[in-house]
């Protein structure tokens, strides 16, 4: 029985939710909701200014939270199996209180170092090691999950809006005179991006300017983009980094464990001989599943007579009721 398969099977629907945001966002760009502006906000001065003419999908939004959901309930799996395996038992000890540990500050994780009592000592220390407050915050992996999958879970849905990642606007200026090119904006806020400003010594050299924005644009995500290290990192590989993380995480309690040789590319040779050795040192006893009690027998109530139409089927169930809420066998 492989315990870490429904921790995989979370991934596997995270990276189908994945998809399929890539696939709602290419459709929402497909009618070109963007209007791209040059505004002559003075004589000398002009903006260039971004325009959403439609919101983005609220569907995006429901597809980052089961994405969320997905690795987040995966990081929650991995203890859980690695829970049993340490105590030899299905369901293991103390299992209402296993959770994957996140926090932000040594007081939480002290306070809630109970919820971690049925894993080995080396293992609690590894989850001590990634603890967000172990690293920079802004950057930790486990920190944005948790962050963003508590706001979708507790408070609303996540805020999408969408980034300029590429900008080399190249302007018409018939009378050729250098300007200034400030840069502004490049998240939308309100469903609007005022991108850059150029501005003109004088009135004359400011006239019947043109220009081609060659402007690229990506989903985002309002509370994440606002991240001073997340935010020079593409949408796309954001989730293809985090994705990629659990997985490892996975693969590294898996081997601990099991020594699967599925998650041994995964592991450094130095961590794989320290797994081996505890498993050679009997820390993982041999899982043993509980029989299922028997059923609680009561005696049936007075048969009926029966018929050929009951037999055959015909009244079960009462198909001109609309369909059945549970299975039936004819």
């Amino acid at each position: 029985m492989d315990l870490f398969e429904s921790a995989r099977l979370r991934v596997s629907r995270a990276q189908i939710r994945a998809r399929e945001m890539s696939e709602a966002w290419n459709d929402y760009l497909a009618p070109h909701p963007f209007e791209f502006l040059l505004l002559r906000t003075s004589p000398t001065q002009y903006l260039v200014r971004l325009e959403q003419a439609e919101p983005v999908p609220l569907e995006l939004s429901a597809l980052f939270g089961e994405w969320l959901y997905n690795l987040r309930s995966a990081l929650d799996h991995v203890v859980w199996a690695s829970a049993a395996h340490a105590s030899g038992s299905i369901p293991p000890a103390g299992e209402d209180g296993l959770q994957y540990p996140i926090y932000d500050t040594e007081t939480t994780w002290k306070r809630n170092l109970w919820r971690l009592r049925p894993l080995p000592d080396h293992q609690v220390e590894m989850l001590h090691t990634m603890q967000p407050f172990n690293s920079d915050l802004e950057a930790n992996f486990l920190g944005w999950i948790n962050r963003l999958a508590r706001i979708d879970r507790h408070r609303r849905l996540a805020m999408w809006t969408a980034r300029v990642v590429e900008a080399e606007p190249v302007f018409q200026i018939p009378s050729g005179v250098t300007p200034t090119l400030e840069w502004g904006q490049w998240v939308f806020v309100g469903r609007r991006c005022d991108l850059a400003r150029v501005t003109f010594p004088d009135a004359n050299s400011a006239d019947n300017v043109s220009y081609n924005p060659r402007v690229g644009i990506d989903p985002e995500i309002a509370e994440w983009g606002a991240s001073d290290f997340w935010k020079s990192i593409r949408f796309s590989e954001r989730l293809r980094m985090l994705m990629v993380f659990v997985k490892a995480e996975i693969d590294v309690y898996d081997y601990d464990c099991t020594g699967a040789s599925a998650a041994r590319s995964t592991v450094t040779s130095t961590f794989a001989d320290e797994s081996d050795g505890r498993r050679e040192a009997g820390l993982f006893p041999t899982m043993t599943i509980p029989e299922p009690e028997p059923p609680s027998w009561t005696k049936a109530s007075s048969p009926r007579t029966s018929s050929i139409d009951r037999f055959m089927g015909r009244d079960f169930p009462d198909h001109g009721n609309g369909p059945a809420l549970s299975s039936s066998a004819e």
